[in-house]
């Protein structure tokens, strides 16, 4: 499975980012609102884990973007 994580603080997205390794997932990892949303667009991911307080980009702006652009990854 590959996984993306939308994660301004670094600390947090590399604790998700090790879990989710040893489990054996995928995982790209971006830490502003901008890129996060261009990576969800442009690229097929089986999950997506999004803060909401992010730099650029609010979190809740960019789930609706995508649910309006038909991304249907939860």
């Amino acid at each position: 499975m590959k996984v993306l994580i939308i994660e301004d603080d670094k600390r947090i997205a590399a604790v998700m980012k090790r879990g989710l390794k040893e489990e054996g997932f995928t995982v790209d990892t971006v830490y502003d609102g901008e890129e996060g949303e261009y990576m969800a667009m442009e690229n097929p991911y089986d999950a997506i884990i999004l803060d909401l307080n992010l730099p650029e980009k609010d979190g809740l702006l960019i789930c609706k973007k995508l649910r309006q652009n038909k991304v249907q990854t939860p």
